[in-house]
C-alpha cells in the first residue's frame, strides 16, 4: 500500500505545474488556474495515498509508529494539506485581481507564481520527511494480520527454518523487517479453504531479552499483536550450542511478553520428552501431530 504514495519533491511539483501551465494554457488566467490545480492535485495525492491509521490493525500501526512515528506523519500530512488549501486560496485571490486589472495580467500571474513557490518552500521539509518515511514503510513485511498466525521462537540452530519448511511444504518467503538485519521468514499452511500464516523472526525471538536494545524490544512488542500461537522449538540434545537451562530461560522471557498459547516442540525426537511435542523437521516425524495442534488452536479462534 505504501508503494502507491507518490515521492514528490518541491522541485518536481513546481516543474510539473509550471510546465503544464505553459504548454496547455492560452492566457495568464488559464496559467494561474492550471498551475494551482496541478500543485494542489499533486499535494493531495500524497495526503490521500497515505493509508488511514484508523483502518490499520494494531500490528501495522505499532510498526509504523516505531519506524517513523504516527504523530510525525500526521503533522507532516497536515502541513501538505495546508499548502494545497493555501495555493487554492491564492489562485482565487489572483484571478479576482486579474479580472479587475486585465492590463496587468502578466505581472499578476508572475506574482501569483512566486506566491505558489513561497508556499511550497514552507513545506519542503515536510515533503522530504514524507518521502523518507515512504522509503522505510515500503520495506515493511507484507504479513497478513487477518490470518491466524503462528510465530516460531527459539535459539539459533534449533531448526526453526527446517520446521517452517516442514509445516508449509515450501521454501519460506524472506520479507524485510526493519528491526532485524535478517528479515523475517514467512510461509503458509492450508486449512479449511484458508491459510494459516507461519512466521519466523530471526534476530528477535532467539536470544535473552536482557541483550536487546529498545528498538528490538518494541519490535517484539509489535509481534504480540500478530501472534495467535507461539511454537517454541527446544533442542534437548543441546547440539544447537545452547544449554537446556538457557533455552528454558529464553522460553520464560518470551512467555512474559506474549499473552498467547504456547506449543513447546522438541526438534530432536530421538531424545523425547513427554511434556513436549516431539518431532523431526528433517524426517517429518511428528510434524503432522504438530499441524493438528496448530489447527485445533485455529479452530478455537475462528
Amino acid at each position: 500500500m505504501f508503494k502507491e504514495i507518490p515521492p514528490f519533491t518541491k522541485k518536481m511539483i513546481i516543474d510539473t505545474a509550471f510546465r503544464k501551465a505553459s504548454k496547455k494554457s492560452r492566457n495568464d488566467f488559464e496559467k494561474v488556474t492550471l498551475a494551482s490545480d496541478t500543485i494542489s492535485s499533486m499535494l493531495e495525492k500524497i495526503v490521500k495515498r497515505y493509508p488511514s491509521f484508523q483502518q490499520m490493525d494494531t500490528f501495522q500501526r505499532e510498526l509504523i509508529d516505531l519506524l517513523v512515528g504516527e504523530d510525525e506523519i500526521r503533522h507532516n500530512l497536515g502541513a501538505v494539506q495546508w499548502a494545497s488549501n493555501m495555493v487554492k486560496k491564492i489562485k482565487r485571490e489572483y484571478l479576482r485581481k486579474m479580472r479587475n486589472n486585465k492590463d496587468k495580467a502578466f505581472q499578476l500571474r508572475k506574482q501569483c507564481y512566486a506566491r505558489y513557490v513561497s508556499i511550497l518552500d514552507q513545506i519542503e521539509e515536510n515533503l522530504e520527511f514524507l518521502r523518507e518515511a515512504r522509503k522505510k514503510l515500503v520495506n515493511l513485511p507484507s504479513v497478513n494480520p487477518g490470518l491466524f498466525t503462528v510465530v516460531l521462537a527459539g535459539f539459533p540452530n534449533v531448526g526453526k527454518t527446517s520446521l517452517l519448511k516442514a509445516l508449509t511444504g515450501s521454501e519460506p518467503e524472506i520479507q524485510s523487517y526493519p528491526f532485524t538485519t535478517q528479515g523475517i521468514n514467512l510461509g503458509y499452511m492450508e486449512y479449511r479453504h484458508t491459510k494459516i500464516q507461519i512466521v519466523d523472526t530471526p534476530g528477535l525471538l532467539d536470544r535473552p531479552f536482557s541483550e536487546r536494545n529498545w528498538i528490538e524490544k518494541q519490535a517484539i512488542s509489535a509481534l504480540t499483536h500478530l501472534a495467535d500461537v507461539i511454537v517454541y522449538i527446544f533442542d534437548v540434545s543441546e547440539t544447537c550450542g545452547y544449554s537446556a537451562a538457557d533455552q528454558e530461560n529464553l522460553l520464560q522471557d518470551i512467555k512474559n511478553e506474549f499473552n498467547t498459547p504456547f506449543i513447546i516442540v522438541n526438534n530432536k525426537c530421538d531424545l523425547s520428552r513427554s511434556e513436549y511435542v516431539n518431532i523431526s523437521a528433517e524426517t517429518g516425524k511428528g510434524v503432522e501431530i504438530l499441524k493438528e495442534k496448530i489447527k485445533e488452536y485455529s479452530k478455537s479462534k475462528s
